[in-house]
């Protein structure tokens, strides 16, 4: 995830109480890109360029805005918006605690019988 991008995001979440960005943190903190997925298969589907470059914007915009009248209760959006931030950052560090440990790296032997340039 972008540093910037999830900051962004997070700041709406928390602050703005935002359920599409509490959401889009969310999946990037997971290491999952909506507006990349929206890109791929706008791609294949053979759009142009400009559009699966615009379009998954215009698409999170539109969510963004929607979202008051989806889920009018300012309150009850801020408990969802926190509670996928939350979530999310408590899955993410439960994933990383549970994740099995890389082998050790062995020792590199450097043999020094020789030096170099004689």
């Amino acid at each position: 995830m972008n540093p910037i991008s999830g900051t962004a995001w997070f700041w709406r979440a928390i602050r703005g109480h935002s359920l599409t960005f509490s959401t889009l943190f969310a999946f990037g903190l997971f290491g999952l890109s909506v507006a990349g997925g929206f890109r791929h298969v706008l791609h294949r589907l053979g759009a142009p360029w400009y559009v699966w470059l615009l379009l998954p914007f215009m698409v999170i915009g539109a969510l963004a805005r929607k979202e008051t009248d989806w889920m009018p209760d300012p309150a009850e959006r801020r408990k969802w918006s926190r509670g996928i931030v939350v979530g999310a950052v408590l899955i993410a560090l439960l994933a990383a605690k549970l994740a099995p440990k890389p082998p050790p790296e062995e020792p590199v032997r450097i043999d020094r019988t020789t030096r170099p340039g004689r």
